[in-house]
């Protein structure tokens, strides 16, 4: 027999049986999350947009200076899902993408020091015109982790059964996996974190 406990805003544990946690595995199942994953894939294809529409227009300042806040909008809500899923925060962490874990308060006080200040002036870096592609093919691919995130979430938490429900779990934190690669692939050609967001 299955063991199955789940708290309001608390991950879902799953196991095989009650004398076998061993083989626990922790399914966080916020359904704030749902709505963060969807936020960071609309996002990413906003960057990637806006990365492409500064190399193939006349006015690039104008969707760098976009894609720039749009980066940083991916910082805040990646941060706010490490904080709400351990097993992403964990996976973000082994893919060297610790400025996408929450480790201090996502947003600073208004009064900002010189460094801010200075880092403010920060410039998007336009990856090379031949890297475009790869970057919308990792922003698909980082697209549709996200998607298949969500539905198994969703999926363990209709399910009825509990070997289903442990199925769905596993292939939910296998899934985070894929994010974290995604994203540590697209950060080496799009530049980012950008500077403002280091601590």
């Amino acid at each position: 027999m299955a063991m199955f406990r789940a708290r309001k805003n608390k991950p879902k544990v799953l196991a095989e049986t009650a004398t076998d946690l061993c083989q626990v595995e922790v399914c966080p199942s916020d359904p704030d999350l749902l709505l963060l994953r969807d936020a960071a894939a609309d996002e990413r294809n906003a960057i990637a947009f806006y990365l492409d529409a500064a190399r193939n227009s006349c006015t690039p300042q104008l969707f760098l200076d976009v894609a720039e806040d749009e980066m940083e909008h991916y910082v805040e809500i990646m941060r706010e899902i490490s904080r709400l899923d351990p097993v992403q925060a964990a996976l973000l962490s082994e893919a060297g993408l610790d400025t996408l874990v929450m480790s201090r308060p996502l947003f600073q006080s208004k009064s900002k020091t010189a460094k801010e200040i200075a880092l403010k002036d920060t410039q998007v870096i336009l990856p090379d015109k031949k890297e475009m592609p790869t970057v919308h093919l990792l922003t698909r691919a980082l697209n549709d982790e996200f998607l298949a995130t969500n539905k198994y979430q969703r999926y363990m938490l209709t399910a009825e059964n509990t070997e289903v429900q442990i199925l769905f779990c596993h292939l939910m934190n296998e899934e985070k996996k894929h994010i974290a690669e995604f994203t540590a692939a697209l950060f080496e050609i799009t530049n980012e974190p950008l500077p403002l967001e280091h601590d």
